[in-house]
């Protein structure tokens, strides 16, 4: 059985072992000090599916996107379920999940990024309804 609840502060570790699972290596502290600055915002967060034995298998992140050039909608900024998971409907329930929460806050649309390589991941988008809208690079640069 699988439950898909909020994520809490003490799921931190398994928060971080499935971000370094994803490529994204990140401390249990780290965890806590983001999800308590995303905790109690209307416009993002982060679910978490829970097995039978109350482990932490999967997350994914919610959150209003809000663009002067368009109505705003709901972008999933991030999500993974452990690799021994995949495969069982996991990451479908959480979308599933998104999109309940996003028509809850009267948004109308839901989008998802994913890297150029994560073919994977694009076939499992496709599958749950999604359609390529866009192809586009994404730049950085550090502030400090």
């Amino acid at each position: 059985m699988i439950t898909i609840r909020a994520a809490r502060t003490y799921d931190a570790p398994a928060l971080a072992d499935l971000c370094a699972e994803l490529g994204y290596p990140t401390t249990r502290q780290q965890i806590v000090k983001r999800l308590a600055a995303i905790d109690g915002t209307a416009d993002c967060s982060v679910l978490v599916a829970e097995n039978a034995e109350g482990r932490v298998v999967a997350w994914l992140q919610v959150a209003i996107a809000a663009r002067l050039s368009e109505e705003p909608c709901a972008e999933i900024v991030g999500l993974v379920v452990r690799e021994s998971a995949r495969g069982g409907g996991l990451g479908k329930r959480l979308i599933d999940a998104a999109e309940q929460w996003a028509q809850a806050r009267c948004v109308k649309r839901i989008r998802v990024r994913s890297r150029q390589e994560r073919e994977r991941a694009h076939r499992f988008y496709e599958r749950a309804g999604f359609q390529t809208i866009k192809n586009q690079r994404v730049f950085g640069k550090s502030l400090t």
